[in-house]
């Protein structure tokens, strides 16, 4: 069973919003976007359980109901649905909350009709046995017990369930529970030798201590760790690195287990305190995971987008109004992106909200275009503007990103020095026609960003933040020379008084604490980037 759509109405973050989902789909978007909103809304519709804290309610307005819908694809072929299910195969499953109100669940037909669902066919199908989310908060000693939201739980239940059935009915008390105790052992001895590669580290010994096995208190342990240094130490009083590799070999043991379809799975930030490395490690294990379960995860790391098919990100933004909307890459320039894209896609998609994209050609204008916005009374984050460095000026590149951030359906504003005329005629050969979410087009007059800066704060910025052994005077960079030339001027400078000629350090420096620097004394933002900057925000206010 797998979700394929997913809408929901007036729940916490979320005023409304559809997301289409695939079998392994990333969300990102900035903070307090809707993203564990998201995930919370699947869990209460699982859970179906009473809503009573008005928390849970857009804006905390009870009167209005929250509206979960579900589309689901690949069911199970029961009878007990066949009357609920659309021609396509699907089934349409939408539960309305109301204020500590027992949910109402319907099936949606074809006709748009509702046929409701009886609370046995929710318990069977769609109840939380189906469905496990895994916080970014984890707590892991709730993970790896046997209660029935616990992931480690849920897996060890259904292998005990399996051995049963296999053994017999009919087998006494005590070998039922050497059976039981035969299902558990299995999964544990295949975690320890997961734990032992990753940690590299053969006298690692995961234990499920105090093990009882009762048939009507059920089955309870304590998970615990042992090596060479120290001996049964819970897991809960274990460093966060091995607390982490614990849960990357619960996940490889799902990821092993044979249990094709049996769940859906969401995890909030997985990569959540973890080394690149290892989030390498746990995305290839999360993504062998969703080859035969569903997946959807939220995530701010680098390495999950850019390891990910592009068609898997799913872009929450919000837009000028306070509305979350969600945005799926169109896979139409597919092939052309990945040929010629030029830089990884989550230094467009995790850049800002997805309302505009300003691309610029270098670090100067990445970071020192946000605070040229709070100069003007603008929020890059408020008006949900992504600043991408494309890194130069290459067409292929730039054109590449343009489609790229088309794909999510983001309207892009490009901004390019002096010098890159021939950029600015092809682009514009492109825009409107190819390029549809291509919108402005500007080429500095003056040369480079770099010519916009008083040559005081230049050298301000060089004395304090290269501690030249001579320090350069305002005068020095008070010079005839625009664009590239001037820029081999300072580097020369900067070299001939001891402070290095490093003009790509020399560019971060001054978009940062340079732009910083003009704020502080009240200087003005020069009326070409002015421009700019307002024509970006009237275009993400817009949309």
């Amino acid at each position: 069973m797998n979700i394929s759509n997913v809408d929901i109405a007036n729940f916490r973050a979320l005023e409304q919003v559809a997301v289409p989902l695939q079998q392994f789909s990333v969300l990102l978007g900035e903070n307090d976007v809707g993203k564990t909103s998201f995930l919370y809304a699947i869990e209460k519709f699982f859970l179906n359980k009473k809503l009573n804290d008005p928390k849970d309610w857009y804006q905390k307005i009870t009167d209005n109901p929250i509206r979960i819908t579900i589309t689901f694809t690949d069911l199970p072929d029961d009878d007990a649905l066949d009357g609920l299910k659309r021609n396509d195969g699907s089934l349409v499953l939408s539960k309305i909350f109301g204020f500590d109100a027992t949910p109402e669940s319907n099936a949606i037909l074809d006709d748009q009709s509702a046929i409701s669902v009886s609370r046995p066919i929710i318990n069977t199908f769609f109840s939380q046995d189906s469905f496990h989310f895994i916080p970014v908060r984890r707590d892991l000693a709730v993970q790896f017990s046997m209660n029935k939201t616990a992931l480690l739980g849920k897996l060890l239940r259904t292998k005990m369930k399996n051995a049963i059935q296999e053994a017999g009915a009919d087998e006494p008390l005590e070998a039922v529970q050497n059976i039981l105790r035969g299902a558990i052992n299995e999964p544990r001895e295949s975690m320890q030798s997961f734990l032992r590669e990753q940690l590299n580290n053969e006298t690692i010994s995961l234990g499920f201590d105090d093990l009882q096995i009762d048939p009507t208190e059920g089955v309870s342990f304590s998970v615990t760790l042992s090596d060479d240094r120290v001996n049964g130490i819970e897991i809960q009083d274990r460093g966060a690195g091995t607390q982490n590799n614990l849960i990357i070999a619960l996940f490889r043991l799902i990821a092993s287990s044979n249990l094709e379809g049996q769940f859906i799975f969401a995890m909030e930030e997985p990569e959540n305190s973890l080394h690149p490395k290892a989030q390498r490690q746990l995305l290839s294990v999360v993504q062998e995971i969703s080859a035969i379960n569903q997946v959807i995860v939220t995530t701010h790391s680098p390495v999950f987008i850019d390891r990910s098919k592009f068609e898997s990100n799913i872009l929450l933004t919000r837009k000028s109004a306070g509305n979350t909307v969600a945005k799926v890459f169109d896979p139409t320039d597919l092939p052309t992106i990945r040929t010629d894209l030029g830089i990884r896609a989550s230094d467009a998609l995790l850049k800002g909200g997805g309302n505009c994209a300003i691309l610029v050609e270098g670090s100067t204008e990445e970071d020192g275009f946000p605070v040229f916005m709070e100069m003007l009374g603008l929020s890059e984050f408020e008006l949900g503007i992504a600043i991408v460095n494309m890194g130069g000026s290459d067409f292929q590149k730039v054109r590449g990103i343009v489609q790229l951030l088309g794909g999510y359906d983001i309207p892009c504003v490009v901004v390019l020095d002096q010098d890159a005329a021939e950029t600015e005629t092809d682009l514009r050969r492109m825009q409107g026609d190819t390029l549809t979410n291509l919108s402005e087009i500007y080429r500095l007059s003056k040369g480079t960003i770099e010519d916009y800066y008083p040559p005081s704060v230049m050298a301000t910025v060089i004395n304090r933040e290269f501690s030249p052994a001579n320090p350069i005077s305002e005068e020095e960079l008070t010079m005839q020379q625009t664009g590239a030339d001037k820029l081999n001027e300072i580097k020369r400078i900067m070299f001939e008084h001891g402070a290095g000629d490093s003009i790509e350090y020399f560019k971060r420096a001054l978009g940062g604490a340079g732009t910083r620097m003009m704020r502080s004394e009240g200087m003005q933002v020069d009326e070409e980037i002015e421009q700019i900057l307002r024509n970006v925000s009237d275009i993400a206010r817009a949309i």
